[in-house]
């Protein structure tokens, strides 16, 4: 049976390696980590020592999300008539924990150095840690040391554990159900963002309650025809492009589920069989993303995956359209640092590490092909967490 607290575990190892007698977090992806509490608005903080469990500060119109098999759970008002400011809550109920868990003159992590960060569930509207909060800390903690915990929490959260695992493949069975409607109602006449809007459909209609979800988010790009799926190398817009017969369509899918990401890319060609070059360059591309998961294995280097892409697409003639890296990790953001599946990169893939696999190929006036899963690196080799694709 998987144990879902060995993350916690890990992360207080971390802390002890840093220098920290606790951590502070605010971030929704961190706070995620430390409690399994996907904040909805915002506002809600965890407080993690180098023992025990979580202390979670969460606002009451949210605590039905709450886990308090995770952490110990604290309700406080905000936002309604009947509420204090947001900032007086705090710091008294800081300073409660500083004063039971004897944190006055501790050295305490905090959020400093995070400039790319995921969203709560009301992405709309983020509410991002500034002067106010760091205000309220150094209020609350004047003895205290107040450092960066940045470094702590990466190397906690790098290497993910079975239980997250099994949230990570939940995570990407529902965004297939996205693109299983992609491919089977894409048509002519549609516009990339009606293609857009019938997967994001798909997925907040159907997801919710499978393998217990409860919040669920997704964001679909598209990008067809010779000119805009070429274009697509990196995220653009869907546009209102109306798809023609024969296009290659593009759908570079971000979903998250409480708090855990899946990124794939999906192709197909709207109305009928691919042609003879469209299979040809999509089927290189999906051999060197093949070869590129076949490298997901401990002690490979970073740039493994990477090199063995590019020498699949280098042998077809085409590396001088295969112009982005072939990974990124993923995990409780979009986007993780660790690892980045690139060329030079020589740090070594370690069991539990899950990447992005995304080759691809772009051509002005024919179009552009990438395949993404999402693979994690096993102790025997490669995992997905996604349905690989099959050759067209």
């Amino acid at each position: 049976m998987t144990d879902p607290f060995a993350r916690i575990r890990r992360l207080q190892e971390s802390m002890d390696q840093h220098g920290l007698d606790a951590v502070i977090c605010r971030l929704p992806e961190n706070v995620v980590f430390l409690s399994e509490h996907w904040p909805i608005h915002g506002v809600s903080i965890a407080v993690l020592e180098r023992e025990g469990r979580a202390h979670l500060l969460v606002p009451e119109i949210e605590s039905a999300y709450a886990n308090p098999d995770w952490a110990e759970v604290e309700v406080f008002g905000w936002l309604l008539l009947k509420d204090r400011d947001l900032y007086e809550e705090v710091r008294e109920r800081l300073a409660r924990i500083r004063d039971g868990r004897g944190l006055a003159s501790a050295r305490i992590g905090v959020e400093r150095a995070f400039e790319v960060v995921a969203p709560s569930y009301r992405a709309a509207e983020p509410i991002v840690p500034a002067e106010p909060w760091n205000a309220a800390l150094a209020e609350v903690f004047p003895a205290a040391t107040l450092l960066d915990c940045g470094a702590a929490i990466a190397d906690a959260r790098k290497l993910k554990t079975a239980y997250e695992l099994d949230k990570l493949r939940n995570a990407n069975r529902i965004a297939e159900l996205g693109m299983q409607r992609f491919l089977s109602e894409v048509e002519p006449g549609m516009t990339e963002t009606q293609v857009g809007a019938m997967i994001e459909y798909a997925i907040r209609a159907e997801g919710p309650g499978r393998d217990g979800a409860r919040l669920v988010r997704a964001a679909a790009e598209v990008a067809a025809g010779p000119d805009n799926s070429a274009g697509a190398v990196l995220l653009v817009p869907s546009t209102s492009y109306r798809i023609r017969e024969g296009d290659l369509v593009m759908v570079e899918l971000g979903v998250v589920v409480d708090g855990y990401w899946a990124d794939l890319t999906y192709m197909a060609v709207a109305g009928r069989e691919p042609s003879a070059e469209q299979r040809e360059l999509h089927n290189t591309v999906l051999r060197a993303q093949r070869a590129a998961a076949e490298q997901m294995r401990p002690g490979q280097p970073w740039s493994a995956p990477d090199e063995a892409a590019r020498r699949v697409i280098d042998e077809a003639g085409l590396l001088d359209r295969f112009p982005h890296i072939t990974g990124h990790g993923i995990g409780f953001r979009y986007h993780e640092f660790e690892p980045l599946l690139a060329p030079g990169a020589d740090q070594p893939l370690e069991e539990g590490m899950v990447s992005s696999v995304e080759p691809g190929v772009y051509r002005r006036g024919f179009g552009g092909i990438r395949i993404e899963d999402i693979v994690a690196v096993g102790a025997d080799g490669p995992v997905f967490l996604s349905t690989p694709r099959e050759p067209w």
